[in-house]
């Protein structure tokens, strides 16, 4: 075979291996892709083609992560031996996931405001906006009318006490709740609800995922509208209301209810807070462009 045969089979190989990365970043930046990424080693490949070194990255101080979604979490990140790469692919995989629940909250709230502005001038809301509002109110369990308990109910969750709970409740992610269930944040499945999806050992129920945004957002309805956490909301809505930024670390102190330990619990969460692995994530920001999704493992 000749050399230029060589290089033009060479060529054709590469040209397949990377076809399905390439189609995610140009023409396909909106579609949910399955690709199989089952190692720590491929994430990172992966992140690195996109610019982003999990290593490194996650410690400056302008920290910006590709819009790059996995769907789950690698199947080998409990037995990786370095723990602050087992962390960092831990962040960089769970804390986009947690900037995009956040973007999509904060959309709601702006409309959710726009519309509390014309109901308080007395304004009649159009038809679309009316369902938009009710649908609202029974995604945060609340009376639509009631737009003021609304608008204290959807808002964010600071990313670095998102991330801190996610890391203490899935071990970093070496949990089994988190590797079969992407289950990130430890709730339990509602009692006598049989069609919930759970995870079921040593007599404990969690909520299991298709993937890990869906693990995110549950969190957050979780702590927008649970009784638990009216302190949590109370104490966020003053923040506003002062039109402060958001202090993470005086919302975790109302966050002792999420768990049988309480203020160890809490204690635990700041400890993670101030982790240099995570606490730079409420500066955190995601690229504007490309958005795909990559599922971690297509055989779960």
């Amino acid at each position: 075979m000749k050399n230029w045969d060589k290089v033009a089979i060479l060529a054709v190989c590469i040209a397949i291996t990377a076809l399905p990365l390439w189609l995610a970043v140009t023409i396909l930046p909106e579609r949910r892709l399955s690709l199989t990424v089952n190692s720590v080693v491929d994430v990172i490949n992966l992140f690195e083609k996109m610019g982003f070194d999990p290593q490194t990255s996650i410690q400056n101080d302008n920290l910006k992560f590709p819009r790059f979604f996995l769907r789950n979490l690698p199947r080998d990140l409990p037995v990786e031996p370095d723990p602050k790469k087992r962390k960092a692919v831990f962040v960089s995989i769970v804390l986009p996931h947690i900037l995009d629940a956040n973007e999509h909250i904060r959309l709601d709230r702006r409309r959710l405001q726009r519309l509390h502005k014309s109901i308080a001038m007395g304004r009649d809301l159009r038809r679309r906006d009316q369902q938009w509002l009710d649908e609202l109110a029974r995604t945060y369990r609340t009376s639509a009318g009631n737009t003021e308990e609304l608008i204290k109910r959807v808002d964010i969750i600071p990313p670095r006490l998102a991330l801190a709970q996610a890391a203490q409740e899935s071990g970093w992610g070496t949990s089994r709740f988190s590797q079969i269930g992407n289950a990130l944040f430890g709730q339990h499945a509602p009692v006598g609800k049989g069609s919930m999806t759970a995870i079921r050992d040593a007599g404990v129920a969690l909520k299991a995922f298709n993937n890990l945004q869906e693990s995110v957002r549950d969190y957050m309805r979780n702590l927008n509208r649970h009784p638990a956490y009216r302190s949590f909301r109370e104490i966020r809505a003053d923040m506003r209301s002062q039109q402060n930024p958001l202090d993470d670390l005086k919302l975790v102190s109302s966050l002792s209810n999420y768990s049988e330990e309480r203020r160890i619990y809490v204690e635990r969460l700041t400890v993670i807070m101030n982790l240099p692995e995570v606490r730079k994530a409420n500066h955190a920001k995601l690229a504007t462009k490309k958005i795909f999704y990559l599922s971690s493992s297509d055989e779960r």
